[in-house]
């Protein structure tokens, strides 16, 4: 689970970053954010975001895109 705004690398980065890593190719990652906009959820899911919660959420609502996606 990463954010998409940090402060050294954005999580759209983060995710192609570790995409590029064997080890990380099948390693479900889901997204945070607070932008809800098409064109950042398209830039998540072209990096290999499996999926994306926009802030605020509720834990229930965390826990169960983590288990769809652990599924």
């Amino acid at each position: 689970v990463t954010d998409v705004n940090m402060p050294n690398k954005d999580g759209i980065t983060l995710i192609t970053d570790l995409r590029a890593l064997p080890d990380y190719k099948f390693i479900p990652l889901l997204m945070l954010t607070t932008e809800s906009g098409v064109d950042k959820k398209q830039a998540g899911k072209a990096a290999g975001a499996t999926g994306w919660i926009v802030k605020p959420f509720n834990p229930e609502q965390l826990l169960k895109t983590i288990g769809k996606v652990l599924e």
